[in-house]
């Protein structure tokens, strides 16, 4: 039997660790924002190449992924981790694609990355579909009649 105590330290988890990713999220996608000419500086000092598109989309997932944490108090356990299974999936195969497209963008031939491409693809499609089995699954529980099997029913004269 769960204690109010237990549910209480799990929500204020999920909480500060929601509110925290999404003000990492925010904050990186603000740096981005503020300071564009210092990025790619720094983009190119470190990869030797521009990526772009890969640190935006880094920043899109982790604050996705901070409202999902403050979502998860809500749901049982079931639907909760595939939820949470699915957006974390998503999110790696958004952010792969992004860096595989932004850091050879026109210098390499589409149909090399054509293989890698629909790999990332089935790896967002898979967690979108987990995602959706998650909240599936929790408004399934939610609707369901109460267990009465033991109680006495009436019987037809």
């Amino acid at each position: 039997m769960r204690t109010p105590s237990f549910r209480l330290v799990r929500r204020a988890v999920a909480y500060l660790l929601g509110a925290f990713l999404v003000g990492w999220g925010l904050w990186c996608f603000g740096y981005e924002l503020l300071y564009p000419a210092q990025v790619a500086r720094e983009s190119e000092a470190a990869n030797g190449t521009l990526v772009v598109y890969a640190p935006s989309m880094f920043a899109g997932v982790i604050i996705y992924l901070g409202i999902i944490l403050f979502l998860m108090p809500r749901f049982d356990f079931v639907s909760g981790i595939l939820i949470l299974f699915g957006s974390i999936l998503a999110g790696f195969a958004v952010i792969f694609l992004a860096y595989s497209l932004g850091d050879s963008w026109g210098r390499v031939p589409l149909a090399r990355y054509l293989p890698v491409i629909a790999i990332l693809g089935l790896l967002f499609l898979l967690g979108c579909s987990s995602v959706v089995a998650g909240v599936i699954w929790y408004r399934r529980k939610r609707k369901s009649p109460p267990n009465t099997a033991l109680e006495p029913t009436p019987t037809a004269p």
